[in-house]
């Protein structure tokens, strides 16, 4: 198929959504359709492309050839509200003179941005409806158009996508859908990395992963590949025995970084030290409370802030457990680890420090026998049969 694929907001390549783009981008080349990407002033095919090769992706670069073009929002679109605006309000009129270009639309985030009408058949994929969730993380303006604005005509795309589960019911509950007018989708798992899935509500995975080392590409996580670290890097000798990683956007408080680092410090000292906390991510929202938090902590010198990390191997090599304390997250992680992790409450602290001394003090066999059941659940997560399922929306729609 011949497809507009609208990768914006792209956030910098530095988000969740970004990885989902470049995934469905490099899925779909991969299964032999014609894309035109439809992007952010700054942001071409090559930072996608680069972004991609960079994950594991070598083969990628020839397959790009299928891109046909790329298309850049104006200039005056840089401020979200105007970039909101355009999408919404003007894009359509481009796509409706345009229309004999493709087959289909594809928005890879409708919960951010969608069109007032849609000439083509059009597939949106909601991730969160973590706006809902969470008091106070958008401005009242940026709120009235999530809650109001968007899902209006967010409803009218032809055929709509939801991550997982939990954000569908989310779609059927705060935005009024219909339940069959919704498809779940999950995303896929990147090819090679360190995959370890997360569990229900709010989880701690226990889970050292079994690729051979060899196939890894170990790196020193020194300060020069963390602009953003604020406190000093564990020993090595701390390393060795596997560190608690936490990767995402440091934003506070809906990834709700600050219990995590206050259930940590309740951690027995000789736990804490045979374990260094390392939080990987950029600063986003009230990052400073975050970096506070850790600077108060008991354990302050066990916890490492990586800044954003381009090679997230190098982050997984030095891990032996992960943690995922999200807030608005925690909804569709149930569906999604089944009973591969050990789970908590994310909103009482001395629970989430219980599931971590349970996880980091569980005998070898259990957690041997929990990586085993991960390894295996992973593989129902494909970024092939996620592009796959759009495709077939599509042709559906048409």
């Amino acid at each position: 198929m011949k497809l507009l694929v609208s990768c914006i907001p792209y956030d910098s390549g530095k988000s969740g959504i970004s990885v989902y783009v470049r995934e469905v981008v490099r899925s779909l080349l991969e299964q032999g359709h014609e894309l035109t990407l439809l992007c952010e002033p700054g942001v071409d095919e090559a930072d996608i492309r680069h972004s991609t090769a960079d994950s594991q992706y070598s083969d990628v670069g020839c397959r790009m050839s299928n891109v046909a073009r790329v298309v850049h929002a104006p200039r005056w679109t840089r401020r979200a509200v105007f970039s909101m605006l355009w999408h919404l309000l003007v894009l359509p009129f481009w796509i409706r003179r345009h229309c004999r270009d493709f087959d289909g639309f594809v928005i890879c985030a409708a919960n951010r941005r969608v069109c007032a009408w849609y000439p083509l058949p059009t597939a949106a994929t909601v991730h969160d409806l973590a706006n809902f969730h969470v008091p106070g993380k958008y401005s009242r303006l940026r709120m009235f158009y999530l809650a109001h604005v968007l899902p209006y005509f967010a409803k009218k795309a032809h055929r709509l996508v939801a991550v997982s589960g939990a954000t569908k019911a989310d779609m059927v509950r705060f935005w009024g859908c219909q339940d069959v007018d919704v498809t779940v989708l999950y995303n896929g798992l990147v090819p090679g990395a360190w995959c370890l899935v997360p569990g229900a509500r709010c989880l701690v995975l226990g889970a050292r992963c079994l690729v051979p080392s060899a196939e890894l590409k170990r790196q020193d996580l020194s300060e020069s590949n963390a602009p953003s670290t604020k406190h000093q890097a564990p020993s090595t000798k701390h390393q060795a025995l596997g560190t608690l990683l936490y990767i995402s956007r440091i934003e506070h408080p809906g990834k709700n970084h600050v219990r995590l680092i206050e259930a940590y410090g309740k951690l027995p000292r000789a736990l804490a030290e045979a374990h260094p906390l390392v939080i990987a991510g950029a600063d986003w929202k009230d990052a400073e409370a975050v970096h506070a938090a850790a600077a108060r902590s008991p354990h302050a010198d066990l916890i490492r802030f990586t800044g954003f990390v381009d090679d997230l191997e190098a982050v997984w090599a030095d891990a032996g457990f992960y943690v995922f304390p999200s807030l608005f997250d925690n909804g569709s992680l149930g569906e999604i680890a089944g009973d591969v992790a050990i789970t908590f409450d994310p909103e009482r602290v001395d629970d989430i420090a219980a599931a971590l001394e349970r996880l980091l003090a569980e005998p070898e066999q259990e957690r041997a026998d929990r990586v085993a059941r991960g390894l295996e659940h992973v593989k129902k997560f494909s970024w092939k049969d996620h592009a796959a399922g759009l495709v077939k929306l599509l042709e559906g729609a048409a």
